[in-house]
């Protein structure tokens, strides 16, 4: 600041029309005007001509670390939390991701993984296009595991072809549900959320203890309670009921109709439980007929054939209000 003064002062007397001196009155009338004796030294150092090697050397050093610094954060994205960005590259990315795929035995969302990039610059889209291309790369045939999109997440799952040979090795528990068990599924899969005594009604039966079973194996469990008087618990099926039976939400359940569809024709109605028993009837007749030792095993084949039932009354009730619902 005072060399700014010094500068206009200078000026001054220098602009002056009728002022002609030499070095020595110059020098006077700067002592009078009170400019200190170093004014030269002061003023060369703010002259960028007069800077020594040596502090213009630092100086130009320094602009360019600050050019680079300022590079590089523009080039840098700024992560979702607002920090400092860490770049990863593609290949890093789908390594970590497969990682993380194989180090699980549970369905992991986007959002999951999204969370071991915090602080980068890989974004969920990105994450999300990634397990597409994944997906696609481990489709081949020569690859013996897949990527499957199950219960809202993802998960490494063995090819079904390869099953045979890994039963000789892997010994694994195999999951399992009674007929009556699945039935009870089924109802709640279908009429989600519901209260036990629907499923009582449904069934005919009581199936509180195979509730409890189902919300032991983790694949049914409370939703709230209904506003019905008395305020009765309601049911509903779990992510893992979507991971076992493969499916990424519940909306991707087969309708009644899809499954009406599969049953044979014409199995399940009177005329053929008829044509059924007429079977063992006529079966037992042959053996009486010819006595063999394997008489008694005969008779008992044809008492378990015509106990043989080929749907359930919930399949015959929904399918009923199937065929009322499209015939309106």
């Amino acid at each position: 600041m005072a060399s700014n003064k010094k500068s206009k002062k200078v000026e001054e007397i220098e602009n002056q029309e009728s002022l002609v001196m030499d070095d020595a009155e110059m020098n006077e009338l700067m002592e009078q005007e009170g400019l200190s004796a170093d004014f030269e030294a002061d003023l060369a150092s703010e002259n960028p001509e007069t800077l020594s090697e040596e502090t213009l050397s630092e100086e130009l050093s320094f602009s360019d670390e600050d050019a680079a610094d300022e590079g590089s954060e523009e080039n840098a994205e700024p992560s979702d939390d607002g920090s400092e960005s860490i770049f990863i590259s593609d290949d890093q990315m789908f390594s970590i991701i497969e990682s993380m795929l194989f180090a699980t035995d549970r369905p992991i969302t986007a959002d999951y993984i999204k969370q071991a990039f915090k602080g980068t610059n890989i974004r969920i889209k990105r994450i999300r296009k990634a397990l597409q291309e994944y997906s696609e790369k481990l489709a081949s045939q020569d690859r013996g595991v897949y990527l499957e999109q199950v219960g809202g997440g993802y998960q490494l799952r063995t090819k079904q072809d390869n099953m045979e040979f890994l039963s000789r090795t892997q010994k694994g528990r195999p999951f399992k549900l009674s007929g009556p068990a699945l039935e009870v599924m089924s109802i709640v899969a279908y009429e989600q959320p519901c209260i036990k005594s629907r499923i009582d009604e449904i069934r005919g039966v009581e199936s509180g203890h195979l509730m409890r079973a189902l919300m032991d194996k983790g694949l049914v469990a409370f939703e709230g309670k209904s506003e019905l008087p008395g305020k009765p618990m309601l049911y509903r099926t779990t992510k893992k009921f979507l991971e076992i039976f493969g499916l990424r939400t519940i909306k991707e359940l087969p309708s009644l109709e899809e499954i009406d569809q599969l049953i044979p024709e014409g199995i399940g109605d009177e005329q053929d439980d008829t044509q059924l028993s007429d079977l063992t009837d006529s079966m037992s007749m042959e053996a009486a007929m010819s006595y063999s030792e394997n008489e008694d095993e005969l008779v008992k084949i044809a008492d378990e054939l015509s106990d043989i039932t080929t749907s359930t009354d919930f399949f015959e009730q929904e399918k009923i209000r199937a065929r009322e619902k499209r015939d309106k």
